[in-house]
């Protein structure tokens, strides 16, 4: 690893889009931590951009060393974000990063993942549940709610600019909206039978797959319910664990401000939540201050609506998933994630909320969930008793599991 640098003489470059919630929370910690952070391509030149696109092809090719963090079996690359160091570090997955600029940037602001044990577990639990299942609703939002108004795939090529000549960027805009839409079933979206939006092409209708339930009533129930568990716990204190902005809060905000970029799902959260809606405006404004160290952080009751939410969605798939994984793995399954999901291979049914769903093993998630449960299991007992007292017994259980 590279010695610290100070902050003033730093920069990275943060490759991807402002439309993807990782990007979004990844410039959020840069910004917390003090380092410049340029991102491209939107703000980057036709030299540097197509310098760092060959850079994470090479990357997602195997022929260039990750630096951080180290993958594993389960372990997938994204298309975005990746991270790129001022020392040539290729840093990727926006959790991993947080305790990358942690240790390499020290910040009178306090550390995005906390040093103390209770606050850093609740910290996990809520990054991992926006990372994982906050982005089923925001990707839902966009592209079922907020079908007939936004405008992703325009700004998506008002991003490449650089790399994409004039009369290919309704091309690129069209595609970009196609295959979002159809990638809507992968990310746990799936239309009831004959759904349509008014006034939405063919290409942009979210799609109803043969033999998959639907979700839209599962997801809209879980974003409203997820919206009252942050006015909740924002009730009265600035940010999710106390007085200042931590890697919870960075993944809140990643997904909550794409979906803030899109007019109808906008309109929801503004309506919906007006106090977490400011606090997403005030964040992406670059205003994240607050008081620096642990002392401030506390997992406090506040967050037991949050903790609720994310036991009775996030945890029982993580743990449906990781069973799902097994079982497939046992009886030769080798292919996973989406490219078994486009084979309709390796799917599982399953039930959240008391509704059934069908989805495919994602590696990924398992990888999330076991890392979550060896850290629970790390916890002293004073650590786990003040994290126990917020949580139900389900979820307990469920982390307590091998």
């Amino acid at each position: 690893m590279s010695p610290p640098a100070a902050a003033g003489d730093t920069a990275y470059d943060l490759w991807g889009s402002r439309l993807s919630p990782f990007v979004l929370k990844v410039a959020a910690m840069c910004a917390h931590v003090g380092v410049r952070c340029r991102r491209l391509p939107a703000e980057g030149g036709l030299r540097d951009n197509l310098r760092a696109d060959a850079r994470c092809r090479r990357l997602r090719a195997g022929k260039l060393e990750l630096t951080w963090p180290p993958m594993s079996e389960l372990d997938e690359l994204p298309l975005v974000p990746f991270l790129f160091g001022p020392r040539g570090e290729n840093l990727y997955d926006s959790s991993a990063i947080a305790g990358w600029l942690d240790r390499h940037h020290e910040c009178d602001r306090g550390a995005l993942v906390p040093a103390a044990a209770a606050p850093r577990m609740i910290a996990r639990l809520i990054d991992e549940y926006f990372d994982e299942f906050g982005l089923y609703m925001v990707h839902h939002n966009r592209w079922v709610l907020s079908a007939a108004t936004n405008d992703a795939g325009r700004r998506l090529a008002g991003e490449f600019a650089t790399m994409i000549v004039p009369p290919l960027r309704p091309l690129m805009a069209a595609w970009f909206s196609a295959r979002q839409v159809r990638r809507l079933p992968y990310l746990f979206s799936v239309a009831p039978a004959g759904f349509a939006v008014a006034g939405v092409a063919r290409r942009r209708q979210p799609p109803s797959p043969m033999g998959f339930p639907e979700t839209h009533g599962l997801l809209d129930d879980a974003f409203l319910r997820m919206l009252a568990a942050m006015e909740e716990a924002l009730g009265d204190q600035p940010y999710l664990l106390g007085s200042r902005f931590t890697v919870a809060d960075a993944s809140a905000y990643g997904q909550l401000a794409m979906n803030t970029q899109d007019r109808s799902a906008d309109g929801l959260i503004a309506a919906r939540a007006p106090r977490t809606h400011a606090w997403v405006m005030r964040i992406a404004s670059g205003d994240n201050d607050g008081a620096g160290g642990d002392a401030g952080l506390v997992v406090g009751a506040r967050l037991e609506p949050l903790l609720a939410e994310i036991a009775r969605t996030f945890v029982p798939l993580m743990r449906q998933n990781e069973s799902a994984y097994a079982k497939l793995r046992a009886g030769g399954q080798g292919r996973f994630n989406e490219k078994a999901f486009d084979r309709g291979e390796a799917l599982y049914d399953g039930e959240l909320d008391g509704r059934p769903f069908r989805s495919v093993a994602k590696t990924f998630q398992v990888a999330v969930w076991r890392r979550l449960k060896d850290e629970w299991r790390a916890l002293d007992d004073g650590a786990r008793a003040a994290c126990s007292k917020r949580l139900n017994s389900r979820m307990v259980c469920d982390l307590d599991a091998p």
